[in-house]
């Protein structure tokens, strides 16, 4: 799984993805629909590209920096039950996007 399933992180962040695991994940950005309650397995999955690393084996990392605000989803394409989200805030001290 990914731990934890939602991460909240200032714009600017560059987040690290460490697998913990002798087998396999991905990390892969995108949305994904159709996650049963009972089992947290999805039924469907839409990469978008921004990101799509494969971590072959334990201790294998890869980085990504969020750049603007939003919500991101991502998920591992090879487990079904591994879904999670990065929601990136506007630094309160940033004047992007104030008026002038």
């Amino acid at each position: 799984m990914f731990n934890p399933s939602t991460t909240t992180v200032p714009v600017g962040t560059t987040v690290t993805w460490r697998n913990d695991e002798p087998i396999t994940h991905t990390v892969t950005s995108g949305r994904y629909e159709g996650v049963d309650k009972t089992t947290g397995l999805r039924s469907e999955q839409y990469p978008d590209g921004a990101f799509n690393a494969k971590l072959q084996g334990k201790g294998k990392t890869f980085s990504f920096t969020f750049t603007k605000p939003g919500s991101y989803t991502y998920y591992c394409d090879i487990h079904q039950g591994m879904n999670a989200t990065i929601v990136v805030v506007a630094d309160s001290t940033s004047t992007e996007g104030a008026q002038k």
